[in-house]
C-alpha cells in the first residue's frame, strides 16, 4: 500500500533508501512524485516546481518522467 508523506524532508530521508523515483503527473497545480523503497512506495504532492526539480536533483537513483 502506497504512504503518502507531507513532509518534504521526511520524504528526502525515505528517498535515500529508494531503489527508483518515478515522477507521476506534472498538473498545473502540483507534481507528484513516488519514490519505490524495497518494502513500501512512498508518495508526496509538492505545489512548488523549483522545490520538486530540487528533489529530483538529490536522487542517486533512476528517475524515470510519466
Amino acid at each position: 500500500m502506497p504512504m503518502e508523506i507531507k513532509s518534504v524532508d521526511e520524504f528526502l530521508e525515505k528517498m535515500k533508501y529508494a531503489q527508483k523515483i518515478i515522477v507521476v503527473r506534472r498538473m498545473p497545480k502540483y507534481i507528484k512524485i513516488k519514490a519505490r523503497t524495497k518494502r513500501r512506495l512512498y508518495t508526496i504532492k509538492l505545489q512548488d516546481e523549483k522545490l520538486a526539480e530540487k528533489i529530483l536533483n538529490q536522487a542517486k537513483v533512476e528517475v524515470v518522467e510519466y
